[in-house]
């Protein structure tokens, strides 16, 4: 499925205003029957997979456990190929009541086939430990070995099958829906700058103008509406924090960020002892905007300065210059890097027009090792967009090349 780009509020142009993805290789669109038959599919398959190995999971050899973790990861995939698709359209225009809707339908349909497959989850991680590493260590199951590995840690932080379910049923309306309406509430919320309603993608732009007074009217602009919106941001975020709070508490993790360290498979030492050493060194970047102001020729740094460009970094860049610059780069490190990121615009693999109602910031969409990945982004034409694409390239590279390792292993840590 192509979008086609709709008028947002005046902006110089950039060339990058038709720069809008193909999601066809997902599905066709919002209405292609292939996504409730996937949806369909996945159900089935996932009843049929509790039919075969249901407490069965610890009695299986080598070779079962191989065909039931390859079935398994048939259905994620299944799974985030509908999930991917309904959030990649839902964030081009978050106040499609169309989009929106497949976004439920998709986010109401995930929670039952999580709650569908825990058990199966819950039954490898809870196996008797000779067990466990006698299939780990098992030449058959070498292509999951990572896999296996990595998900025996949750076994201290998973909670009984009836809970697990409660926790995945309740997400729905709970964390999930909180986060569905902040993106949706800052997506309409527009910003009154010299005679125009900007969106916050086009607004936070202006704190990157060479013109110091452009930079101050934006943050005004910027900070006014915010504190409109501040009650409704606040309860928002609130709520959110104290959701996680309670499934930490839930879980076990001895800290609000053990959860994501487990995650990106690192301890929380490491990460502490990364904390300590930023913390600690707050003096280089006081040492930073002291000089920056002095660049400036500023007597006092204000907070709309710091963002300001310096003058090597002045002027705005058209699209096809911030390609040729960014595939330029790659190419430098390695021809493969370069060749890969190319598709990504030659197959239109990226979204970067400013739209209304379209997400702010950025991000590359794995999707799943069947399809390919997708970026994200809202392109104003400034140094820092530039940075952005070649950042969110980097990742949509290593996704790329990740999808080899398959749906279980593929996600980048």
């Amino acid at each position: 499925m192509r979008r086609v780009a709709v008028a947002a509020e005046t902006q110089p142009t950039t060339g990058a205003e038709n720069v809008v993805w193909d999601l066809s290789d997902l599905y066709a669109g919002i209405d292609d029957p292939g996504i409730e038959q996937d949806m369909q599919r996945a159900i089935a398959r996932g009843d049929r997979l509790e039919a075969a190995y249901r407490g069965k999971l610890a009695a299986l050899d080598p070779e079962e456990l191989l065909e039931a973790i390859q079935e398994y990861e048939g259905i994620v995939e299944i799974a985030h190929k509908v999930g991917s698709f309904a959030h990649l359209i839902w964030s081009t225009d978050t106040a499609n009541a169309q989009y929106g809707a497949l976004l439920q339908k998709a986010t109401e349909w995930e929670s039952r086939l999580q709650q569908q497959l825990v058990f199966f989850e819950l039954e490898w991680i809870n196996a008797p430990e000779p067990f466990a590493q006698a299939m780990i260590a098992h030449p058959v199951l070498r292509r999951y070995r990572h896999w296996l590995e990595v998900f025996r840690l949750y076994q201290p932080h998973k909670l009984t099958e009836p809970e697990e379910k409660i926790l995945a049923e309740k997400a729905v309306t709970g964390r999930d829906a909180w986060v569905r309406f902040f993106t949706e509430v800052m997506g309409a919320t527009r910003y009154p700058f010299d005679g125009q309603d900007l969106t916050q993608a086009a607004l936070l732009a202006k704190l990157y103008e060479p013109d110091r007074a452009a930079r101050q009217r934006a943050a005004e602009s910027l900070t006014g509406v915010l504190r409109e919106k501040l009650p409704v941001l606040t309860f928002v975020f609130n709520t959110l924090a104290a959701d996680k709070a309670s499934d930490d508490r839930l879980r076990k993790f001895p800290t609000w960020i053990s959860s994501r360290n487990l995650s990106n498979e690192v301890s929380d030492d490491v990460v502490n002892a990364l904390i300590e050493a930023v913390t600690s060194r707050y003096d280089i970047v006081a040492r930073y905007y002291t000089l920056k102001r002095a660049i400036l020729g500023l007597d006092r740094l204000a907070d709309y300065d710091r963002y300001a460009p310096l003058p090597a970094a002045e002027g705005s860049y058209q699209w096809d210059r911030a390609r040729e610059m960014v595939l330029n780069a790659y190419r430098r490190f390695h021809p493969q890097v370069a060749d890969i990121a190319g598709q990504f615009f030659s197959e239109s693999w990226i979204d970067a027009a400013l739209q209304p109602n379209k997400r702010d910031g950025a991000y590359s969409a794995s999707t799943v090792p069947s399809v390919h990945p997708y970026v994200f982004m809202n392109y104003t034409g400034s140094a820092r967009d530039v940075m952005t694409l070649a950042h969110e390239l980097g990742h949509g590279v290593h996704q790329y090349l990740s999808r080899e390792q398959g749906m279980l292993q593929a996600t980048p840590r």
